[in-house]
């Protein structure tokens, strides 16, 4: 994206008068919103405090006057503390009833206070959680759920416990509990974190909310004061203070939103951003004022060089100024009045070059198409227009490449090979007319000036290969007529050998039995070379059926491995296994056996005597990679990849064979979706590696693809 000088000035203009005092403003604000959050909580953590002061101030003084009675009643008759347990009642107005429970949990005594009309009914409280405290030998304190009274027990005599209620209500009535601004609110929690005291405008159900609040959760369990940020259940900010109530294990927590609280720093902040927009607006009108005198005169001389770019040389660029740009103006005139002259003796040289050019060009054989590297067309010759299917006299300068190529079949190869911009990279093209059938090979290569690295544009050339393709099929069909009337005959000689071996016809000595051996071995070789011919034509031609099963590729390494180690004998090679043991994938066993089999007999050929082989399978997760290792002389770095196609042996190593073992190696692995390839130094022998995925399968079609679900 182009930014404008006049847009330039402009920002920097604003960043220069704005962006200080914006950040300066925002600076002063942001410690402003710090100062007025500590100063909330800090005034929050005071109210929480003071409420739980109070709140254990007053159970405490409870608990004083239950313990100090107890204590006196420790030594009177029945008679004596029930007269002492109703005088403390007149004097503690605040415990609305004492009684003492026998050990069964039943109350034996029980005494009212007179400033309430409760009821005087004896109650049993066997499974309350108090008694089973005082029965241990415990004071406990707990709040009803019922009647919201605070609730003592305590120890009483043997097996015995005093049971006391406190007025809770009453005393939270006197504390008075008000909101903190608009939403805030201060609420009490028992022990469990259950609301039990809240200001009297304050809905239930909004208190009640409170005990799932996170702070809430914590308050209840803390051993001190706190203070902190939270979201409430509707994910409101929340500024909030807590302070335990140790005599009850509750706590009292006070909340207030967010937003109330920073109200007026909001405010403030509202009124920096309006000062910021104000004077952001007075600097980019005063930019682009200042910078208008600057740009209209650079303005005018942009039009005019993109008149003279277009080829335009009558126009020029009028300035009326008193600065450096009327001389740059001038300086430009100056230059297009050149450049018009320099135009004028070149158009009659570059048409001349055209034509010799577009002579070259048509006169040849190939197809050749030039274009700019957006894939518009500036030259197409006889022969491209043929292939393309473009009529001869129709206009082909400045139209997409791709407009003008209508068949699908063609316009596919041809913008791939376009686009791609790998070396050497080439498609094949097949061209069905009525009375021929032609191959052309589709490639692409960038044009470049003499002198200049840049490519100026790209060049797709169409060359003839409909002999090359017919030579290839005669080849293989030749190949092919041969190696099954020679595999018939050599099957016949292999099986009468056999039969003369086990001695059917007759009796042998020791001599026709070795010339016997040796017409078995290399009737044996000649079916295999036969074989592998064959076996190449059908996965060149795609006719090779694979059956995929799941199979442990280290078993077939060991099982091919034993089944050549009687090759080796007679130059004592080392066959060597290594790798993990559990080496599952889905593949075809035969054709697994017959790649191992290759690459271990083609290690067996190049292998020195006293040598080793080794055959190796690592398992990466999604594939496996299998190698055989040979200690052999090693293969040449320009014959690493010529060695998989068909025919191709190392100059120079006598080791005999149809040079097919290989490239049948390569088809087995594409076939499933791996690659083959080899890694060797000289002399110091050579690694054939293989790999494949494991989660191999079959679609509807037939056709092997990779299931990332599957498991082996």
């Amino acid at each position: 994206m182009r930014f404008r000088l006049l847009h330039k000035f402009i920002a920097v203009m604003a960043l220069i008068s704005v962006l200080p005092m914006a950040l300066l403003g925002f600076r002063l604000i942001s410690l402003g919103q710090l100062g007025v959050r500590t100063a909330i909580l800090e005034l929050h953590l005071t109210t929480a405090d003071k409420i739980a002061s109070e709140f254990n101030a007053y159970l405490r003084s409870a608990d004083a006057g239950l313990r100090s009675s107890i204590n006196a009643m420790a030594q009177m008759d029945w008679e004596n503390k029930q007269t002492m347990l109703a005088a403390l009642l007149e004097a503690r107005r605040e415990i609305k009833e004492i009684s003492v429970l026998l050990k069964d949990g039943s109350e034996v005594v029980k005494i009212i206070s007179p400033f309430d009309g409760g009821s005087g009914a004896l109650k049993k409280y066997p499974g309350d959680e108090g008694f089973k405290a005082a029965r241990a030998g415990k004071r406990h304190l707990s709040v009803d759920g019922k009647t919201h009274h605070a609730v003592f027990y305590y120890p009483f005599g043997k097996d015995m416990a005093l049971r006391s209620e406190l007025d809770l209500p009453a005393f939270i009535d006197s504390l008075d509990l008000k909101r903190v601004g608009e939403k805030g609110f201060p609420v009490i929690l028992d022990a469990s974190g259950v609301p039990i005291a809240w200001p009297r405008d304050l809905p239930a159900e909004t208190a009640a909310a409170a005990a799932g609040w996170e702070i809430s959760k914590n308050a209840v369990k803390s051993l001190s004061s706190g203070s902190g940020e939270f979201l409430d259940a509707s994910g409101v900010e929340m500024l909030g203070a807590y302070s335990p109530i140790t005599e009850l294990g509750g706590a009292v927590v006070v909340s207030q939103p967010r937003e109330g609280a920073y109200r007026y720093a909001m405010f403030m902040r509202k009124q920096a951003i309006y000062a910021v927009l104000v004077f952001l607006a007075l600097a980019v009108a005063a930019g682009w004022f200042l910078s208008r005198s600057l740009t209209k005169p650079i303005t005018v001389l942009t039009r005019a060089a993109e008149h003279v770019a277009a080829g335009d040389f009558s126009r020029t660029a009028d300035v009326d100024t008193s600065d450096e740009l009327k001389d740059l103006a001038e300086t430009f005139n100056k230059m297009v009045s050149q450049l018009k002259s320099y135009s004028d003796m070149q158009v009659d040289r570059i048409i001349r070059e055209q034509k010799n050019t577009e002579a070259i060009l048509f006169s040849t054989e190939d197809g050749i198409v030039m274009t700019d590297l957006a894939g518009s067309v500036q030259v197409a010759n006889r022969k491209a227009r043929s292939v393309l299917g473009i009529g001869q006299k129709e206009p082909v300068e400045g139209k997409a490449l791709a407009g003008l190529i209508a068949s699908e079949t063609i316009k596919e190869p041809v913008m791939d090979v376009f686009a791609n911009r790998e070396e050497n990279y080439s498609r094949e093209i097949e061209i069905s007319q009525e009375q021929s059938h032609r191959f052309f090979k589709c490639f692409a290569m960038p044009i470049t000036a003499p002198g200049r690295s840049e490519a100026l544009g790209r060049l797709v050339g169409f060359y003839d290969i409909t002999l090359d393709k017919e030579l290839a099929r005669m080849k293989d069909d030749f190949l092919h007529s041969i190696t099954h009337d020679l595999r018939n005959p050599m099957g016949a000689i292999k099986g009468f050998v056999e039969f003369m071996l086990k001695e059917i016809p007759g009796p042998i000595n020791e001599s026709q039995k070795k010339m016997l051996i040796s017409i078995d071995r290399a009737s044996f070789r000649l079916l295999g070379m036969i074989n592998n011919i064959l076996d190449s034509a059908k996965m060149q031609a795609g006719k090779m059926e694979i059956s995929l099963a799941p199979l442990n590729l280290r078993e077939v390494a060991l099982r091919v491995n034993s089944l050549m180690e009687s090759l080796g004998q007679r130059k004592h090679l080392r066959f060597e296994v290594e790798g993990a043991e559990q080496t599952l994938v889905n593949a075809d066993s035969g054709l697994m056996e017959r790649m191992f089999t290759n690459l271990i007999g083609n290690a067996i050929k190049f292998t020195p005597e006293n040598g080793a082989i080794t055959c190796g399978i690592s398992d990466d997760g999604d594939h496996l990679t299998a190698w055989v290792r040979d200690t052999g002389d090693g293969i040449p770095p320009e014959y690493l990849d010529k060695v998989f196609e068909k025919f191709e042996q190392v100059k120079g190593q006598k080791a005999g064979g149809t040079g097919l073992g290989l490239t049948i190696c390569k088809y087995v692995a594409a076939a499933h979706l791996g690659k083959i390839w080899a890694e060797s130094e000289p002399g110091k022998g050579a690694k054939f590696l293989f790999t494949i995925p494991k989660n191999l399968a079959k679609d509807d079609a037939g056709r092997v693809i990779v299931n990332p679900g599957g498991t082996v």
